[in-house]
């Protein structure tokens, strides 16, 4: 491991020579870090090896979950390795790329998380098409989602919803009211979730899209309890004017998609029409999978550095997507449906803070993604923390109605400025616990996603 460690370390020192553009400078200070290298390696906790620039996804028995820099290592391995370019098989990466192809600029092709089964596509009851790389036109994916949950929050009776997660302050919960988020170009963000092979197989395979067996299901084995391994992915995507692809293409992981216009709004409810193609750059990520030693699952968050400053000054040489220092209108104030327009920005700030150990491990991954590609898209990207069960609750000795065991869940300062805009305050076990089937208190396993599937009429 020595030998390892050395040659990591020689790989970071090789790139200090190299000199970065007035616009990477400018990204650059959005970590709090310098770019100045030294020869210290990345600390990710006793007998735990650090991240590599690789294809595989690490698993969670290398390394005992028993401090967060453990976990926090662990989050880089997952971005990187779900962040690899997809093969021509459907949530696999593709071998033959190599790190020093990892992020280039203007690449479009599909990750590997993209390549994996959207939720729509997971609960409709007619079988998914293929997956296809080989089309003319090439990857471009649809996209409809104005929030992470605008479909279930704009379709159900409020008084349901409330009944279902057990709270009276569920627009908050969802993304406040179910708003939208626009950035300071005057575009909304949009949304996608993706669920990998074998969650979405274990959805199909039990046919828990359809409501009945859903409940049946649920009441039979005491909850909806997902197979280890399951994660589930929830992006957050910008619109990247035609006229700003050339230079933004060097600092966003852009890929193409068929977006809707949205027309109004019937109540909360998007009316959409016609769909034309747009580049979009991703803002954020979060990752949630469920290993052998986080049965409470791994909630990982990551965003891009230029979303939106931390508290306290905002840095001036950056230019924000989603801040305007000029801007006199109030933080993180979610528009209203029918009132406000959907072009007008919406002034972003982050309310928790970056932990200095989180931001040093950023500043370290930055160069170990230049050390393999300088050009990297990658580098642009920062983890802002990952919540874990410091004392994990196994699936069977857990509580068979909402709310879930939290199983001793750290840290509680997690939010991702881009969704969860609105309610930076919560932590993802304050509302995650009470996943249920609508309509009951049979848990779904900390995933809200299964409020996709409705009673029938």
């Amino acid at each position: 491991m020595k030998a390892l460690i050395l040659i990591w370390s020689l790989a970071i020192v090789s790139i200090v020579s190299c000199e970065s553009s007035k616009k990477d400078k400018k990204l650059n200070s959005a970590t709090g870090f310098s770019k100045k290298v030294t020869s210290e390696t990345i600390f990710c906790g006793a007998y735990c090896n650090p991240p590599a620039i690789s294809y595989e996804l690490a698993a969670d028995s290398t390394c005992a979950h028993s401090s967060q820099e453990v976990l926090n290592c662990f989050a880089w391995k997952n971005f990187i390795a779900l962040n690899w370019i997809a093969s021509a098989q459907r949530g696999i990466p593709d071998t033959t790329a190599t790190a020093a192809n990892y992020g280039m600029p203007g690449d479009y092709s599909p990750t590997v998380w993209e390549s994996f089964l959207s939720i729509d596509d997971v609960f409709a009851p007619k079988p998914p098409l293929a997956w296809n790389l080989k089309s003319k036109t090439g990857y471009i994916k649809r996209i409809n989602e104005i929030n992470k949950f605008t479909d279930i929050i704009s379709s159900l009776p409020k008084a349901t919803l409330r009944a279902a997660v057990g709270s009276s302050n569920v627009d908050e919960i969802m993304q406040a009211e179910g708003a939208w988020l626009t950035d300071q170009n005057g575009n909304i963000v949009w949304y996608e979730i993706k669920i990998n092979n074998l969650e979405s197989d274990f959805i199909r395979q039990n046919k828990l899209y359809d409501y009945d067996n859903l409940k049946a299901f649920g009441t039979k084995n005491n909850g909806v309890w997902l197979p280890n391994e399951s994660i589930e992915l929830k992006a957050a995507w910008r619109v990247i004017p035609d006229d700003q692809l050339d230079s933004l293409k060097n600092y966003y992981k852009i890929s193409k998609a068929m977006v809707p216009e949205i027309k109004g709004f019937n109540g909360k409810k998007p009316i959409y029409g016609k769909y034309t193609q747009k580049y979009l750059g991703l803002v954020g990520l979060h990752i949630i999978r469920k290993t052998p030693q986080s049965p409470q699952l791994n909630w990982m968050t990551f965003e891009h550095v230029n979303n939106a400053p931390g508290p306290g000054p905002a840095d001036p040489s950056v230019k924000y997507s989603f801040y305007n220092p000029n801007s006199k209108d109030p933080a993180n104030q979610s528009p209203v449906p029918g009132k406000d327009s959907l072009n007008k920005p919406v002034q972003v700030v982050r309310v928790n803070r970056i932990s200095q150990s989180v931001q040093k491990l950023n500043a370290q991954m930055k160069q170990l993604i230049r050390a393999s590609n300088p050009k990297s898209v990658w580098q642009y990207y920062q983890l802002v923390n990952i919540q874990w069960p410091e004392n994990p609750v196994a699936d069977k000795d857990n509580n068979t109605q909402t709310p879930l065991m939290e199983g001793g869940v750290k840290p509680n300062q997690i939010s991702n400025t881009t969704m969860e805009t609105y309610a930076q305050s919560k932590q993802c076990m304050d509302c995650h616990k009470n996943a249920p089937v609508i309509g009951t208190s049979i848990p779904t396993d900390y995933s809200f996603i299964f409020l996709k599937v409705k009673p029938k009429k």
